[in-house]
């Protein structure tokens, strides 16, 4: 991804900016990357919780190399039969990346001492494309993306050492938090696997749902199964643009852009619902293709 951190954007301490009564359309506009690896992990997930309170809106994406047990398809495939096959991908393949997105209820993002909103993007170690299962188009696509796969698997995070700060920050204890993911199936697995330290994903389908409520709670939402609701259909752009939402610039498909994108997504769509008198309680542990 064309985004780096620098040194002084990394140190600087995020402030508030003027709080808006409603959730409007932001600008198009660039989201700094805060990348993450070994070296800089506690110090931003510490940063990440002291925030959480002010924005408790936590948007996450993932990116990984690709699905090696084909998706079942047909008229008479399940929830449970699509289930089968993410837990199958999700339990054998690596994590490559995990983007978060922190907002606040009227849409703001946390931003910097030069007031320039951010992001942050994990990128995990323990792939090694000459070990590892993986799709090889996808390997080469997130690499033409920008995904640095030496770097990663030689300064990446252990996904142990991720598991441990998110223990110990105290993040899935806190009260008021809500979850959000875009096309959630592979995000809320991967994330979950995170949460328990790469424990094996549950054998069905209800039983993972189960734990994903007791691990974050009631309020998990996924952005894809809300548009669905309101007959949009489509990947992050498309839907996107059927929002009108301003791109982001620049445009590029990894972790930390997706997340940003999944927020807004959401946050206009959780505007329409209201709009329309809808409840978004009906859409929590809703995730598109395992309902």
């Amino acid at each position: 991804m064309a985004a780096s951190s620098s040194s002084s954007m990394a140190s600087s301490q995020p402030r508030m900016m003027e709080q808006s009564l409603f959730y409007t359309q932001p600008p198009a506009r660039a989201v700094h990357t805060r990348k993450v690896t070994a070296v800089n992990l506690h110090r931003e997930m510490s940063l990440i919780r002291s925030l959480m309170p002010t924005f408790p809106f936590v948007a996450v994406d993932t990116q990984f190399p690709g699905v090696v047990h084909p998706h079942p398809r047909g008229a008479g495939v399940t929830a449970d039969d699509r289930y089968a096959a993410v837990r199958a991908n999700a339990d054998e393949l690596c994590l490559l990346q995990l983007g978060i997105t922190l907002s606040a209820a009227d849409g703001r993002l946390p931003v910097d001492g030069a007031l320039v909103e951010f992001m942050w993007e994990f990128d995990f170690a323990g792939f090694d494309a000459r070990y590892h299962r993986h799709a090889p188009e996808s390997v080469q696509f997130l690499r033409a993306q920008g995904f640095d796969f030496e770097a990663a698997r030689l300064a990446g995070v252990p996904a142990l050492a991720f598991a441990a700060e998110l223990a110990a920050s105290g993040i899935l204890g806190l009260r008021g938090v809500t979850w959000v993911a875009f096309g959630g199936m592979y995000g809320v697995a991967f994330l979950l696997r995170l949460a328990t330290g790469g424990a094996p994903l549950p054998a069905t389908r209800l039983g993972f749902l189960a734990q994903v409520g007791a691990v974050f709670g009631t309020q998990v939402f996924d952005a894809k199964h809300m548009a669905s609701l309101l007959h949009m259909h489509g990947g992050l752009a498309a839907v996107g643009g059927m929002l009108r939402l301003p791109p982001q610039l620049p445009r590029r498909h990894m972790a930390g852009q997706n997340s940003v994108m999944a927020i807004q997504l959401f946050m206009e769509l959780r505007r329409r619902f209201n709009d329309l008198g809808g409840s978004l309680h009906s859409c929590s542990l809703k995730i598109e293709g395992l309902t």
